[in-house]
C-alpha cells in the first residue's frame, strides 16, 4: 500500500472533505480525488461516498482510517523520540482516567520524577474510551484505566489494583448510613455519569447482575468531581471509588449507604499495547512503589 496514498486518504477522512483536504495539502481536488480513487483500486474497496458537500466513510474506510491515523500516529512519535535522543531527554507520556490521575498516581509520579529529574513527564487526562484511543494512536506511552471489562483486543491490560466503590448520599438522604436492600435504592433519584464511564459500566452491571431495575434518574454528570458536589449540595445519590470520598465522609459532608450482599469493587489496569515489546522504565517503578494497601 503506497504511504503517500494512504496520507491523503487520512486527511480527506478526518476533515470530511476532499476541498478542505486539498486545501490543506496545497494540491488541487482533482488530485486528491485521483489519489482516493487509486487507493479504492489498490485495495479493492469503496473507502467514500458523497454526503452534500463532504463525504462518508464506508465501513471499510472507517476501519483504514482508523489504521492509518495509529501508522501517522507513531511516525510522529519516532520523529519524537528521535530528536529526544538526540537531545539526550526522555519523555512520558501518560494517559490517565480521573481515579488513577487524581488518586494513585501523583505520588508515583513524583518520586519517579525526583529520582529521573532529566525524564519530561506528561499526563492526559479522558475517559476509558479516550485512554484507549490515545494509547493505540501513539499518543501515549501506555495508560491507567478504572474498569470491570477488558477493552480493546489490540491492548494488553494488566491488573495493578482492586479499588472498592461505594454508594454516597448527603448526610440529610433517608439512606444515610443505612443498610439497604440494592432494590431500595431503584427508589430514588441518582447522579448518573456520562456515557464512556467506566463507573457508568460498572453500575449498570451491579443492578443487570441483581435482576434490579437502575435508579431514577437525576441528572447526567461528566465527571466524578462534578458528581459528588451536586450530592454535597444535597441532591441524590451517586456511585464513587472510596478514594475519592473517603475525606469527606470523615468531614461529615457526605454519608454511605450500605447495601446487603453487594461488595462493589473495580480494577486499576495498566493498558499497553500488544504491539510493544520491552517494558516501559515507568510501569517497573510503578509496581515496585505502590503501597501494600494499595496493592
Amino acid at each position: 500500500m503506497n504511504l503517500h496514498t494512504l496520507r491523503i486518504f487520512t486527511k480527506v477522512a478526518k476533515l470530511g472533505s476532499i476541498t478542505e483536504a486539498a486545501n490543506l495539502l496545497h494540491i488541487s481536488q482533482p488530485a486528491v480525488t485521483a489519489q482516493v480513487r487509486k487507493l479504492e483500486q489498490e485495495i479493492g474497496v469503496k473507502l467514500i461516498t458523497g454526503k452534500g458537500r463532504g463525504i462518508q466513510l464506508t465501513s471499510e474506510g472507517e476501519f483504514l482510517y482508523e489504521q492509518g491515523l495509529r501508522l501517522f500516529h507513531l511516525e510522529e512519535q519516532i520523529d519524537e523520540k528521535w530528536k529526544t535522543f538526540l537531545e539526550k531527554k526522555e519523555k512520558v507520556q501518560i494517559a490517565s482516567s480521573y481515579i488513577s490521575t487524581n488518586y494513585i498516581l501523583p505520588p508515583i509520579i513524583a518520586g519517579y520524577k525526583l529520582e529521573n529529574p532529566d525524564i519530561d513527564v506528561y499526563v492526559s487526562l479522558g475517559n476509558v474510551q479516550s485512554v484507549e484511543r490515545r494509547v493505540l494512536n501513539y499518543e501515549a506511552d501506555f495508560g491507567f484505566v478504572v474498569q470491570s471489562n477488558i477493552g480493546h483486543e489490540d491492548l494488553h491490560f494488566e491488573k495493578i489494583l482492586t479499588i472498592p466503590f461505594w454508594f454516597v448520599v448527603h448526610p440529610t438522604h433517608p439512606l444515610a448510613n443505612k443498610e439497604v436492600s440494592i432494590f431500595d435504592l431503584s427508589e430514588h433519584g441518582f447522579i448518573y455519569r456520562e456515557r464512556g464511564s467506566s463507573t457508568l459500566d460498572l453500575l449498570e452491571a451491579i443492578f443487570y447482575t441483581h435482576n434490579c431495575p437502575l435508579p431514577k434518574f437525576g441528572l447526567q454528570m461528566q465527571g466524578l468531581l462534578e458528581s459528588l458536589k451536586v450530592v454535597e449540595a444535597g441532591y441524590g445519590m451517586t456511585l464513587a471509588p472510596s478514594y475519592s470520598v473517603e475525606e469527606a465522609l470523615a468531614q461529615g459532608r457526605l454519608a454511605q449507604v450500605f447495601v446487603e450482599q453487594a461488595e462493589i469493587n473495580q480494577s486499576l489496569f495498566i493498558c499497553t499495547r500488544k504491539t510493544d515489546g520491552s517494558e516501559h522504565p515507568f510501569i517497573h517503578y510503578l509496581r515496585m512503589n505502590l503501597t501494600d494497601s494499595e496493592a
